[in-house]
């Protein structure tokens, strides 16, 4: 094992044994001195350090004088411990002060190299733009055996050189490069600094993510915002003016709303998976409906040209609508950068098969295409780059998957066999209660100009008084109310004997959760698509029951 300390601190014996000429002379009379010829004097000199250090490897290795070896390896280690809690007391320590992860990686290659009396030691981190070495110290080994490391988890050695993977909890954070200096290669007094740099950059890097995703955030928001202020100012003047309005800056309106809502519940959905509070709300439904709500989504967005469905009729799921429906649009959205895309819906093995399918350039590495592309290109990426990640999350609580081929995104779900209720083809009387009165009576609006007798009320006392004298067929109800909230509306409602049918909609998608425990037929999530009210009312007219 290398002694870890610097020359001038380490016992005569330990510089003697690794290099005889070293008790002699350093600098250049140290290189004279190998080059001597033999029966000159500085070949004497030479020879005579080598009898030396030979006859003492001899007496230690001799049995009398074991416990001196014993004596000497245990001083070392003892050294090497104490140099490398210290390494890592200092790296912590760096850390708390709120080093970067480029700081921290050129602190950890500077320990490194010292620990181990390497020629050069650098520090590999996978990012969203590939492999990167984010520090180094003396002459940086090749990125290949790094790369090597990264994929494999394991030591990767090299003819002069070895990679180590950076483990924290299972997890590769990055790899460790080693060039040697042709010396002994000894990894192990490196271990205590392994794993407390692989905790450092890791808990560093979770951090400078979280600083790079809210810059980005804060840049796409603030793009889409920047053109329904523009365009608001510019349909009020014209109003103001007695102009007509232009039908395209309306469809831009539109659409920049839409792309907003897309960005705030990318950004919601991630954190409800960082948190665990991803839940889902399913419902019984059909493939074509989620593949038709998501070619409505695009074409919101403008994003419908190139774009052909083909779905069988009879695939029935029970899923949660609106994550499916933002999967199979993220698949689209991501797909259309590569060309013309066409959306095949089959039976397959008891699961419902959605092909999402280009003609265009393959991708170039499916088995990484669904993880986080928040920090690739702008072509490459759609609003955060989170979408296709959180759709994987969604199909593997629905029990199915969602994969990338070469030239397909691929979503497979169970299907599941559903049994008649009620007929829904009638538009019946629908309430909408809302404390939040704008909200209430634009629904109510809505609806009734999609031939629904509509009423609105501003609260759950106000919303219990004129469902006592005019009891609706559909409740469309906020869950979240100061005066009266909507458990127990629904309570009191039940307690009269009558029992509407009851859509929830919220701003927080974890009061999809309560949906089922409550009984209700949909949930609609603030803000809402008006496509997306309709549809839920209508579904909770005819409600189904799942079997």
């Amino acid at each position: 094992m290398l002694d870890l300390r610097p020359a001038h601190e380490q016992p005569f014996w330990s510089e003697w044994l690794r290099r005889p000429l070293s008790i002699a002379a350093r600098g250049r009379l140290r290189a004279r001195l190998a080059e001597a010829r033999p029966g000159t004097t500085l070949g004497f000199v030479r020879d005579g350090a080598r009898i030396v250090r030979g006859s003492l490897r001899t007496a230690l290795e001799h049995r009398a004088l074991r416990f001196l070896h014993s004596l000497f390896s245990l001083q070392q280690r003892i050294e090497t411990a104490f140099l490398s809690s210290g390494a890592a007391a200092q790296l912590a320590d760096a850390a708390l002060e709120g080093e970067n992860t480029r700081e921290l990686a050129g602190r950890i290659a500077k320990i490194a190299r010292r620990l181990s009396g390497a020629e050069g030691v650098a520090v590999h981190l996978r990012t969203g733009s590939g492999l990167q070495m984010l520090g180094s110290d003396g002459r940086p080994c090749t990125a290949e055996l790094a790369a090597r490391a990264l994929d494999t988890g394991r030591v990767e050695w090299g003819a002069d050189c070895a990679a180590v993977p950076l483990c924290v909890h299972e997890q590769i954070v990055g790899a460790l490069s080693i060039l040697f200096d042709g010396g002994l290669r000894d990894l192990r007094p490196l271990q205590p600094l392994l794993t407390r740099a692989a905790a450092v950059l890791a808990a560093a890097e979770r951090e400078s993510r979280k600083d790079r995703f809210l810059s980005l955030a804060a840049h796409e928001l603030k793009t889409p915002l920047t053109s329904i202020k523009g365009f608001s100012y510019s349909l009020a003047r014209r109003l103001e003016k007695g102009e007509a309005c232009d039908p395209r800056s309306v469809q831009v309106l539109e659409r920049q709303a839409e792309r907003l809502h897309a960005l705030l519940e990318e950004m919601l959905e991630v954190s409800r998976i960082e948190t665990s509070r991803f839940v889902l709300h399913q419902e019984p439904c059909e493939a074509v409906e989620l593949v038709e709500a998501a070619r409505r989504s695009l074409r919101r967005l403008g994003a419908d040209a190139d774009v052909d469905a083909h779905v069988e009729p009879s695939l029935p799921l029970v899923a949660d609508r609106e994550r499916i429906e933002r999967a199979l649009t993220a698949m689209v959205l991501r797909a259309r950068i590569l060309g013309p895309v066409t959306i095949d819906g089959q039976r397959a093995a008891g699961h419902a098969v959605i092909r999402v399918q280009w003609s265009g350039d393959p991708l170039p590495d499916p088995p990484h295409a669904l993880e986080p592309l928040w920090e690739a290109p702008p072509a490459q990426r759609q609003g955060l780059g989170m979408a296709l990640m959180i759709g994987r999350r969604a199909a593997e609580l629905h029990g199915g998957t969602l994969r990338a081929e070469a030239r397909a995104f691929v979503l497979e779900l169970p299907l599941r066999s559903r049994v008649p209720g009620r007929s829904g083809n009638k538009e019946g009387r629908v309430l909408v209660v809302d404390d939040d009165e704008p909200i209430a009576r634009m629904m109510a609006e809505l609806l009734a100009e999609h031939g629904f007798e509509a009423d609105w009320a501003g609260g759950g006392r106000a919303a219990l008084a004129k469902i006592k004298s005019d009891p609706p067929d559909v409740i469309v109800l906020d869950l979240r109310m100061p005066d009266l909230d909507g458990r127990a509306l629904l309570a009191a409602v039940r307690a009269l004997g009558l029992a509407p049918h009851v859509v929830l909609f919220s701003a927080d998608r974890e009061v999809a959760a309560a949906a089922r425990e409550l009984a209700c037929e949909a949930f609609v999530e603030k803000p809402f698509a008006p496509e997306s009210l309709l549809e839920a009312v209508r579904r909770a007219q005819g409600a189904e029951h799942v079997t």
